[in-house]
């Protein structure tokens, strides 16, 4: 007898896709010659190998994201792909146009959507960050902000208009309930509160007719580098925001490095190549950055049984921010 999907490790969760993915494969127009694992964590991610080439399957594993999301994600890269010559992911439709498709297997609880991708090749930038890779992301996330502005998503996307802007059904906002007191002992609880209401000054500054479509994710794990070439991929979790709050994003994930100051300095130039520099007042960046580290408490809260590694990396950096940014 099959052991309950919810008493399995997640390892022992993607190993129960694969049957799955081989499933939905059957109604994409290839033909695979073998399928390994390559990834996994919200998504899991399958690469397909075929005579004309690699392609990646991508299955929800822990269903986030709507269809709604994935709709959108997939317009605009369709949209880039006819309008723009951009280097961003392709996706491959099903046999009959659909842009996903959904499968099942024994063992998983209903079905999982699945979406297949052209291969892109080389590295993730985050492996080894420099400041030639960074300018050419600044120009990359630039003309990605450029073609966002004119783009009619076919549904209303999220807005990062707030604090805990996800969905309540997806990551409802548990950091307030009385059980997670004991994660915010030692002043813990002091921080975040102060953390929020500074962060909450930016959100009432941005001015709302600058808001449009934007990436939400594009960090240096989500763009490959290919010889010159710097592919973005990732779009599910597009989102209708401000240029800087997606910029702020991106530099989230090296600010701690030392070379820091020549990475950003780098990116600033690269976007300042194609479009105006969004930031309009020092210190906004790293607001919008401490406002994505209160949005990971809250994450990692919903995602795992115990933050407390997370939360001891964190709060920390909360702290820094407040003595450098608040008052």
């Amino acid at each position: 007898m099959m052991r309950p999907w919810d008493s399995l490790t997640e390892a022992g969760q993607i190993r129960r896709l694969r049957p799955l993915a081989e499933a939905a494969l059957a109604e994409f127009p290839i033909e695979p010659i073998r399928m390994r694992l390559v990834g996994g964590f919200t998504n899991v991610i399958f690469r397909v190998d075929t005579a004309d080439g690699p392609y990646a399957l991508r299955v929800d594993l822990h269903r986030d994201h709507s269809d709604e999301h994935v709709d959108i994600e997939l317009a605009w890269l369709d949209a880039l792909a006819r309008e723009t010559d951009l280097d961003v992911v392709r996706f491959v439709p099903a046999s009959d146009g659909r842009r996903y498709v959904y499968a099942s297997a024994p063992g998983v609880p209903g079905e999982r959507r699945c979406v297949l991708f052209e291969w892109v090749p080389g590295r993730i930038l985050g492996a080894a960050p420099t400041t030639a890779g960074y300018r050419r992301l600044g120009t990359l996330s630039a003309n990605l902000h450029l073609h966002g502005a004119g783009f009619t998503p076919p549904h209303p996307p999220m807005a990062w208009d707030r604090v805990f802007y996800w969905d309540e059904a997806v990551d409802p906002v548990v950091v307030f309930d009385p059980k997670m007191a004991r994660y915010f002992e030692g002043g813990r609880r002091e921080i975040l509160d102060r953390s929020i209401a500074a962060v909450e000054g930016a959100f009432a500054r941005l001015d709302p007719a600058g808001a449009q479509v934007i990436h939400g994710d594009l960090h240096p794990d989500n763009v490959h580098t290919y010889r010159n070439r710097l592919i973005a991929f990732d779009f599910e979790d597009v989102t209708w925001g401000h240029r800087v709050q997606d910029v702020a994003i991106t530099l989230f994930y090296e600010r701690t490095r030392p070379d820091y100051a020549e990475l950003r300095a780098a990116f600033e130039a690269g976007y300042r190549s194609v479009a105006p520099w969004p930031v309009t007042y020092e210190g906004e960046l790293e607001h919008f950055m401490a406002a994505r580290t209160i949005s990971f408490i809250n994450y990692v809260a919903n995602l795992q049984d115990d933050p407390s590694a997370y939360y001891d990396v964190a709060f920390p950096r909360l702290e820094r921010f407040l003595d450098t940014w608040s008052g």
